[in-house]
């Protein structure tokens, strides 16, 4: 068998590719590449997630994947669009299958979310409308997701209360839902400028000039409650000078 041969052979067993070295890269990036049973949001980004919020401690990435999985079989029969979101980075650089996780478990309907390249407009109805569907859902879909967990997990789920969070997620995530109008940092608008950055940690070319209304990051706080309630949000505007104002997610890879 002649050398090309053999080549085309050692090719269908490789997806890397030699460099000048010959060392193999792929092999190397295989090594940290950490395979999980189920997976979560990919790039780093705000949401907004109507229904619970509660600490974890002591259970493992594994964990936290088999009750995501057991979340989407109870929605899937039961027609609703429940998911979970832990808060910070559940990617393959984040902690490993059996690393234990100390995070925020937000489950929920997912509101609104963004933020990755630009500040994204956000609807404030679109987030109402999914608390409201998160009070409709029933006592027993509740309890029946909670029967995953155990001791102080299960406890800390029973206690929260629905209500809308403001979270960010993927890779060193951290992420500000603001209110106030689209603009770069040469222009000019009401309150403060407010941007976001990149995998490259360049600020975005655009940005908010307004208010925070909620930050979150991966080392704390995770979670922030929301209020988005009429008199909440003429208060915002009330306290921007701009009715023109309107919310925005935007992300920022610290």
């Amino acid at each position: 068998m002649s050398d090309d041969e053999d080549r085309d052979d050692d090719d269908e067993d490789f997806d890397g590719e030699d460099n000048d070295d010959g060392e193999d890269n792929g092999d190397e990036d295989d090594e940290h590449r950490v395979e999980h049973d189920y997976s979560f949001d990919e790039e780093t980004e705000g949401i907004i997630v109507a229904g619970k919020a509660f600490d974890v401690s002591g259970l493992c990435r594994r964990d936290i994947g088999a009750f995501a999985a057991h979340v989407d079989a109870i929605a899937e029969k039961q027609g609703i669009s429940v998911k979970v979101v832990p808060a910070g980075d559940f990617t393959d650089t984040g902690p490993g299958p059996d690393d234990e996780v100390y995070s925020v478990v937000h489950v929920g309907i997912l509101g609104p979310r963004g933020g990755t390249y630009s500040p994204d407009g956000i609807s404030r109805e679109a987030a109402l409308r999914a608390l409201e569907s998160a009070h409709g859902l029933s006592p027993d879909v509740w309890t029946t997701i909670g029967e995953k967990l155990t001791g102080s997990d299960r406890e800390r789920y029973d206690e929260a209360e629905i209500g809308l969070h403001f979270t960010c997620v993927g890779p060193l995530a951290a992420a500000t839902l603001a209110f106030g109008v689209s603009g770069n940092e040469d222009g000019e608008g009401p309150g403060e400028y407010l941007h976001g950055q990149d995998m490259e940690q360049e600020p975005h070319t655009t940005g908010v000039w307004g208010k925070k209304i909620a930050y979150v990051q991966y080392e704390g706080p995770e979670s922030e409650p929301l209020d988005l309630t009429d008199t909440a949000h003429k208060a915002h505007i009330e306290e921007l000078g701009n009715s023109d104002a309107q919310y925005y997610i935007i992300a920022r890879y610290d």
